[in-house]
C-alpha cells in the first residue's frame, strides 16, 4: 500500500453503515437475537516478508489471530491475486502461498486471474492442497458446466445463527491472459446475480462477493450491485468504502500492509426481514508482532532459493528502466534485449514479446550487478519460447492488436526483434500501425515468417488471437524458459548492455 499521512488518517476513521436487506426469509423463519461478527478482507499477498514493518505473511497471521481473539466470530475472506507473480511462484506455482495461508484460518479465497496464470490444472492442484475453499462463481469446466475439480462456485459460512454466502467473480479477461483450455469464463455479473438470487431463496442472510480489476471487472460488478457486499481489488485505490443505503462496497491495497475489517451487526425482525449494519476499520499490520511460527515457515521458503537466486549473472552496462509505463508504452531497452535473445536462441526471422511479461517495475543504475533474482523478478512467468509459422498479414494483425490500447498502459504492447514499426497513436485502434518491416525489407503480407514468441502469446494470450491459430514449428516442450535463456545470454559474457535502437517509433 502506498505510504503517506493520508493513509494514516484513514486508519483512524470509523465508517458507520446501515442497511435493510432487500430479501425476505420464508415464512416461519426462527427469530434470532442480533449477532455481531467481523469480516476481515485482504488480497494480493505475494510478499512473504514485511516491508518497512508492514505486511508479509507473519504479520497477516498475527492480525487474524488478534481479530479472532477480540471479535469472536471472524470470517476471513482472501481476495486472491496471490498465486502469481513472484519469484518463488516461478518454481512452485504458488504452492508456498497455499501452505502459509493454511495455517491462518482463511475461510474462503477468490480464484481470480492471477490464480489461473499457471494454468487451470495447476490451480486445481492448489485447490486440493488448500484447507479452505477456492471460489470462482463464473469460471466453469467446459466439459461439465460445473466447478473445476477442487474449486467451489460458492460457499455458505456460519455467523452464529446467520448464514453468509460468499461468491467470487473471475475477470473474463483471464481467458486471454492465462493458459486455461479446460475453463470457460462466463459473464461475471450474470453469474453473481443468479447465484446470489439462489442463495437468498435458500435462506442465506447476507451475500458477499469478491472480484478483481482486470478488464475493469470490478467496475462492471459495482454498477450491477448483485450482492449485499462487494470486496474488490482496485489498483488505483489504496482504501475505500462506499455505501448508498442498499449496497456496500470496499477495497484495500494488496500485500496486507493494511487489512479491511467490517464489523457487522445482523438481526432478523419479527416479520422475517433481515437488517444489518457495518462499521469499517482499516487495520494497520504494524500494530502486531509477526506470528513466530508463520515467520519461521516464510523465512524457510525464502531461504530455500536464496543462495541460488543471489548468484550474480553479469554487470549492467548502462542504465535500465523496467517500470510499468516504460515497458507498456514504447520501445524499451530491456524488452529489446529479451526479445533479441529469444529470437536468436530459436533462430527465427522475427521476435515478439509484450510489455506485460516484464514485471520488475524498477530502475537500475549503470554498473548494477545483476543476479538471478533480478532476472526472475523481471520475468516471473513460466513462459517458454515457441516458433510459429505465420503470414505477414498475421504478423501485421498481431502488432496492430498490440498497440490498440496503449493509452490504458495495458500489457499487450509489442516489442519486436529484427523488425521495425511505426505507430501513430493519433489514429483510432485498428489503424495505428503505419509501417512494419522485417530485416531490411518492408513486410510482405503474403510471405511466411518464422516468429519467435512466448508460449503465452502463442496460445493467444494478451489478446493476440492472430497468433493462437498459427502452426508451431518449435513446440514449447523443446524450449527453455525465456528468463533462463536471458540468464544464459548474460552469463556468457558477464556483461549486459540493453540498448534502444529506434525499432519502435511511436507518434503521439
Amino acid at each position: 500500500m502506498g505510504s503517506g499521512k493520508g493513509i494514516v488518517r484513514l486508519a483512524c476513521l470509523t465508517l458507520a453503515l446501515t442497511a435493510a436487506a432487500l430479501f425476505v426469509l420464508p415464512a416461519g423463519g426462527a427469530r434470532a437475537e442480533p449477532h455481531r461478527f467481523t469480516i476481515l478482507y485482504v488480497q494480493g499477498t505475494t510478499d512473504l516478508e514485511d516491508s518497512q514493518g508492514r505486511g508479509g505473511m507473519a504479520r497477516l497471521a498475527a492480525l487474524i489471530r488478534r481479530e479472532r481473539a477480540e471479535r469472536g466470530t471472524l470470517l476471513v475472506l482472501h481476495g486472491g491475486q496471490s498465486l502469481s507473480p513472484s519469484v518463488l511462484a516461478f518454481y512452485d506455482q504458488g504452492a508456498h502461498i497455499i501452505d502459509l495461508l493454511n495455517g491462518m484460518g482463511i475461510d474462503a479465497m477468490a480464484a481470480l486471474n492471477r490464480e489461473f496464470h499457471h494454468g487451470d490444472d495447476r490451480l486445481m492442484t492448489r485447490a486440493f492442497e488448500a484447507g479452505f475453499p477456492l471460489i470462482t462463481s463464473n469460471a466453469v469446466d467446459r466439459s461439465t458446466g460445473g466447478p473445476l475439480d477442487g474449486l467451489e462456485e460458492s460457499v455458505v459460512l456460519k455467523a452464529g445463527p446467520y448464514r453468509v454466502g460468499v461468491l467470487a467473480a473471475t475477470p473474463t479477461l483471464t481467458r486471454e491472459t492465462a493458459r486455461a483450455p479446460r475453463t470457460e469464463f462466463r459473464d461475471p455479473v450474470t453469474a453473481l446475480t443468479d447465484k446470489a438470487r439462489a442463495m437468498r431463496a435458500a435462506g442465506v442472510d447476507l451475500v458477499v462477493a469478491m472480484t478483481g480489476s482486470a478488464g475493469d471487472t470490478h467496475r462492471t460488478v459495482l454498477a450491477a450491485r448483485p450482492t449485499d457486499i462487494l470486496l474488490y481489488q482496485d489498483r488505483g485505490r489504496s482504501f475505500g468504502v462506499e455505501y448508498d443505503g442498499r449496497f456496500l462496497s470496499a477495497t484495500v491495497a494488496p500485500q496486507a500492509a493494511w487489512a479491511l475489517a467490517l464489523d457487522v451487526t445482523i438481526d432478523r425482525q419479527p416479520d422475517s426481514r433481515v437488517v444489518w449494519s457495518a462499521e469499517a476499520r482499516l487495520l494497520d499490520s504494524a500494530t502486531v508482532a509477526p506470528d513466530p511460527d508463520t515467520e519461521t515457515r516464510a523465512k524457510a521458503y525464502a531461504a530455500r532459493l536464496d543462495a541460488m537466486l543471489s548468484m550474480e549473472v553479469g554487470t549492467l552496462d548502462g542504465v535500465m528502466d523496467t517500470r510499468r509505463e516504460a515497458v507498456r508504452s514504447g520501445e524499451n531497452a530491456f524488452a529489446n534485449a529479451v526479445v533479441d535473445t529469444l529470437r536468436t536462441a530459436l533462430d527465427a526471422d522475427v521476435g515478439l514479446i509484450t510489455g506485460g511479461g516484464i514485471r520488475g517495475d524498477r530502475q537500475y543504475a549503470n554498473g548494477a550487478r545483476l543476479t538471478r533474482r533480478d532476472i526472475y523478478s523481471e520475468l516471473p512467468y513460466h513462459d517458454v519460447g515457441v516458433v510459429l509459422d505465420l503470414t505477414g498479414q498475421q504478423l501485421w494483425d498481431a502488432v496492430e492488436s498490440g498497440v490498440s490500447a496503449v493509452e490504458q498502459v495495458q500489457g499487450r504492447f509489442p516489442h519486436l526483434s529484427n523488425a521495425r514499426a511505426v505507430i501513430d497513436l493519433t489514429k483510432p485502434p485498428g489503424q495505428r500501425l503505419q509501417e512494419l518491416s522485417v530485416g531490411d525489407r518492408p513486410l510482405d503480407r503474403k510471405a511466411r515468417y518464422r516468429l519467435a514468441t512466448s508460449s503465452f502469446l502463442a496460445n493467444g494470450g494478451d489478446g493476440y488471437a492472430a497468433l493462437g491459430t498459427a502452426p508451431r514449428l518449435v513446440e514449447d516442450r523443446d524450449s527453455d524458459f525465456v528468463s533462463t535463456q536471458l540468464i544464459g545470454h548474460i552469463a556468457r559474457t558477464g556483461t549486459f548492455a540493453p540498448r534502444l535502437d529506434g525499432r519502435m517509433t511511436v507518434r503521439r
